[in-house]
């Protein structure tokens, strides 16, 4: 009998990552999405490639899939005895909605659930929020890094880096194969090093390339100055990480290098506006930048690419950048001060961050 999984979302990781990785784990993808056209276009077509951008890497193809509108899951009829994963890549922000859904779909057997999605253990807050009762459903987190730029919303073909990884909980049973994609750690320290070392790297990288007025994120890599600054700030996020658990300072370097050359990718043409997006978030408490930064700061290690990351974004108007006024309006114009008590929540180290910091 074949095994089906049932993925919430078919845009580009859904397409040109998830999807791939479930059908070597011998699951047949029913794709749902919200968007009737692209349902009716996969249902057609039946298949699409998957390109590796800047790899000798041979497309894939892939096919043996369907796909479903949002709302005509009732069309599952007797594949719902069939399903034994169910996965999203719809985006932190619609995440509770597909537990809500689901929640209301009557499985007669044990599911899986993972949310392939950059949130801190998306599968599980997204149960907890929802308060979803249904025992049957097991919610897996993961920890996933893939690198897919914007592209053609009217073609099905998807164009991704070859670099993939997903890492699960070593405390939970995993319903795929361990592969050089696939692997299992510490959650918590997975998801900090990636959070900090690649998307911490890319928030700096990306305020950096736009006060120099570039446009995408490997032209840094073709910069003198602009390379200095990434080795800098690349070695700054290493050590934050380094401070977390001493015993991986060579693994830390490799994946750093990796990071760096995944981001040197000139056929990716990361464009540096879409990065840098909804700074509101990406420098608040405890987020990719604060973080880090917070941890060096205790230790009383170097911090002078972070300071100079900070003084951009204070001297620089960034409106072509989706969020940044408000976040001007609502946190810098308040200034320095407010936003090492209020936004960063450190009144007790009020005094250490004036010092390092400036205000």
């Amino acid at each position: 009998m074949p095994k089906f999984a049932l993925h919430f979302g078919a845009g580009n990781i859904g397409r040109g990552f998830i999807a791939p990785v479930l059908q070597e784990n011998d699951y047949e993808v029913i794709f749902v999405d919200v968007n009737s056209e692209l349902v009716e276009k996969l249902n057609n077509k039946k298949k699409y490639k998957i390109n590796f951008i800047g790899s000798s890497k041979e497309s894939i193809e892939v096919s043996n899939f369907r796909a479903l509108d949002l709302n005509s899951l009732d069309e599952l009829g007797p594949l719902i005895s069939e399903i034994e994963i169910i996965s999203t890549s719809v985006g932190p922000q619609y995440l509770n909605n597909v537990v809500e859904i689901i929640s209301k779909i009557n499985f007669d057997k044990g599911i899986d659930f993972i949310a392939f999605e950059n949130k801190y253990r998306a599968s599980t807050n997204a149960k907890n929020e929802s308060n979803i009762q249904q025992d049957h459903i097991k919610f897996i987190d993961v920890v996933i890094d893939k690198i897919v730029p914007l592209q053609s919303k009217n073609n099905l073909d998807v164009f991704v880096e070859e670099y993939g990884s997903i890492v699960f909980d070593s405390n939970q049973t995993i319903p795929l194969k361990l592969s050089n994609i696939i692997k299992q750690g510490n959650y918590d320290y997975e998801f900090k090093k990636k959070l900090w070392m690649l998307n911490g790297l890319h928030l700096c990288l990306a305020y950096y390339g736009l006060s120099k007025h570039f446009e995408y994120i490997h032209e840094l890599y073709e910069d003198n100055e602009a390379k200095e600054f990434v080795d800098l700030i690349s070695k700054e996020i290493l050590e934050s990480v380094f401070l977390l658990d001493g015993d991986e300072y060579k693994l830390l370097e490799k994946y750093k290098d990796t990071i760096n050359n995944r981001f040197a990718n000139s056929e990716i043409e990361d464009q540096l506006l879409r990065v840098a997006r909804n700074p509101n978030l990406k420098f608040s408490y405890r987020e990719r930048f604060h973080e880090p930064l917070d941890i060096l700061i205790e230790n009383d290690k170097s911090i002078i690419g972070f300071k100079k990351i900070l003084d951009i974004v204070f001297e620089f108007s960034f409106s072509e950048v989706d969020g940044f006024d408000d976040f001007k309006n609502e946190v810098l114009n308040l200034g320095r001060s407010n936003l090492y008590k209020n936004f960063w929540m450190q009144d007790k180290k009020y005094n250490n961050y004036l010092t390092k910091l400036g205000d």
